[in-house]
């Protein structure tokens, strides 16, 4: 039986649509070594965040309750509908969307 492999999608977004706590938080989460932890669907990139979204059925509400910002989750929602991500870097070296809010930080 050949199986079809599934198909995930991708975006890369900058750090500028962060907090400093967002950043900071996101940090602290993909340093965690601890087996089950937030660590293994939000990973450290060296320049920023990779978030694995479909590692929870409701990815947005995980990241509330990781005390992420009102801002960061809009910017995850917003792209996941419009994209039906799978996957979302953020990352320093990632595009400045124009319609969404950005920090000087």
């Amino acid at each position: 039986m050949v199986t079809t492999p599934l198909l995930r999608f991708g975006l890369q977004c900058s750090t500028a649509h962060l907090t400093e706590g967002d950043n900071a938080l996101l940090y602290q989460i993909s340093h965690c070594q601890d087996e089950f932890s937030d660590g293994e669907w939000i990973s450290f990139s060296g320049t920023g965040y990779l978030l694995r979204l479909d590692a929870w059925t409701h990815p947005v509400l995980r990241l509330k309750r990781l005390g992420l910002s009102k801002t960061c989750r809009y910017l995850v929602t917003t792209l996941m509908k419009r994209h039906q991500l799978s996957y979302l870097h953020i990352d320093a070296l990632g595009e400045v969307l124009p319609e969404f809010t950005t920090f000087d930080w």
